[in-house]
């Protein structure tokens, strides 16, 4: 019985190409590991929209990856993380991690001075996900949030790198940089493809967290611990699903997954949202 659990696929859940990063990061880690990865691309971005809206759309898309059995799921999405979590999990019949947690964990134990920055998704700083959960594990610490909404329509137009994109990224991070922060948490997995660009505006004394790797962490953590982690003898597949394909789609898996053992192990699949009527899901 254990086996058989072990050998169902790990789910991985975005509303765009953001989530990737956190796939290829555990398809690195556990490369023994199914993945199924499904960005809701036709709909993207999420943190525009009215909470009721995003509970439905993350519902629907819930749906359609439990319908194929998975062992877990991870919601690699800041907004759905901070919007209705818990109301996915209470619904959900296997183990649900989301990243808010694990990267609000790394961002209280590497600051400091106890100023962490976060940029994120206006639905996340207005839901102040990471300033309630930043406030538990580390009381007293100071939080400078700002939003950066140009950046997920950047990333989903595949527009990551020249003068533009570092200006606009800049322009979000001049308020967080003037805070005296030494510490900065990347609150949409979009802002990943960032990195670099982050890393020169902020300067060298101040650490990024990497939500991919610590979430990787936590999942295999919580995998070990239910004795379902796969062997990496035989290499997993990485099933890739999108309710829209287009080039940049395209350009993203072939940078995070350059190199595939066999081939067809990495597919990209249309996806159509949503397959039946979801669950009415209602969040606070």
């Amino acid at each position: 019985m254990i086996a058989e659990r072990a050998s169902r696929p790990i789910a991985v859940f975005d509303s765009g190409l953001g989530g990737l990063t956190v796939a290829a990061e555990i398809h690195r880690r556990f490369p023994g590991e199914n993945l199924l990865f499904l960005a809701d691309r036709a709909r993207v971005p999420y943190a525009s929209l009215s909470i009721s809206l995003i509970a439905r759309f993350a519902a629907e898309c819930f749906d359609f990856l439990l319908a194929h059995d998975p062992k877990a799921l991870v919601v690699a999405c800041n907004t759905v993380s901070s919007v209705c979590l818990e109301e996915t999990v209470a619904r959900s019949p296997v183990p649900v991690l989301g990243v808010v947690e694990p990267t609000a964990r790394a961002a209280a134990k590497a600051t400091v001075n106890g100023r962490i920055g976060v940029l994120a998704t206006k639905a996340t700083v207005r839901r102040q996900a990471y300033d309630k959960a930043l406030s538990r594990l580390r009381p007293g610490v100071q939080v400078f949030s700002n939003g950066a909404p140009l950046l997920v329509p950047l990333v989903e137009e595949g527009w990551t790198e020249g003068e533009i994109p570092r200006k606009v990224v800049e322009h979000y991070l001049t308020p967080i940089r003037r805070a005296g922060v030494d510490t900065l948490v990347l609150g949409c997995t979009h802002y990943e493809y960032f990195k670099d660009v982050l890393r020169e505006v902020m300067g060298a004394e101040v650490s990024i967290i990497n939500t991919p790797q610590v979430t990787a962490d936590e999942l295999g953590a919580m995998l070990r611990d239910r004795d379902e982690l796969q062997s990496a003898d035989h290499p997993g597949t990485v099933t890739i699903f999108s309710t829209d394909i287009n080039e940049a789609l395209d350009i993203v898996v072939r940078s995070l997954f350059p190199e595939p053992k066999f081939p067809d192990q990495i597919t990209v699949h249309s996806a159509q949202i949503p397959p039946h009527r979801a669950e009415s899901v209602r969040c606070a």
